[in-house]
């Protein structure tokens, strides 16, 4: 750990996700060994595992969510409230931006995914958007994270690298290193420190980007 840079991470799974088996707890303790020092929890379409890991941790930690628009996923971070599925894309960042929120793109232009938000809904709600994943330890083909960096670039629009983790061993393979002087826990704080922060990324080993499959089939199971 470099002094003076704290790791963060916007864009982890629990069990409260339909495609995660991950426990709150075993998540934390995995965020605090790989060293991590601030985390968002953004469970699909729900804020249950954010609260919890609030309430629970010894660091901080934003209340998130993966929201499902009618046209993709958006991030949504700092809410007090969980945003409702299946909302134009446009409406899903305003709701965001109506709780105080910061509104995320998360694995733009990955051609494999198809709940990645596309191009068109992008530009839509382009004025909403305080940053892009200009990393995702998910996205399979490395030319989709770099065009979304590209555009990101492009656009101005800050850069984050994240783990997208559905498995707490996921954890500390994908992160942002941004300055702890710039960093507090409001949104505006969040914004200044990955602003001027460092995206660092590695892909997780094949077995367990299985992970989200696995945890869908045992929730099928029972």
């Amino acid at each position: 750990m470099t002094p003076g840079l704290v790791r963060i991470d916007l864009h982890v799974h629990t069990r409260h996700s339909h495609d995660s088996a991950a426990p709150v707890a075993s998540v934390l303790r995995r965020c605090r060994d790989a060293g991590l020092g601030l985390v968002a929890i953004t469970d699909h379409n729900n804020i249950r595992g954010g609260q919890e890991a609030r309430d629970m941790a010894e660091f901080p930690v934003i209340v998130g969510e993966e929201i499902k628009s009618a046209q993709g996923d958006i991030i949504g971070l700092f809410l007090e409230e969980p945003v409702p599925p299946r909302l134009p894309p446009l409406e899903t960042a305003k709701r965001v931006k109506a709780q105080g929120g910061l509104v995320g793109v998360p694995h733009p232009f990955d051609r494999i995914r198809p709940t990645a938000l596309g191009r068109k809904a992008l530009l839509e709600i382009l004025p909403c958007v305080d940053f892009l994943e200009g990393y995702n330890a998910h996205t399979a083909l490395p030319a989709d994270n770099r065009r979304g960096a590209e555009f990101a670039a492009t656009h101005s629009l800050p850069v984050v690298a994240c783990s997208d983790s559905h498995s707490a061993l996921e954890l500390g393979r994908a992160y942002t290193e941004v300055p702890a002087a710039e960093l507090d826990e409001t949104p505006e704080g969040l914004l200044r420190a990955i602003g001027a922060g460092t995206c660092v990324g590695r892909r997780p080993p094949p077995w367990l980007l299985l992970a989200p499959g696995y945890a869908k089939l045992r929730k099928l199971l029972g």
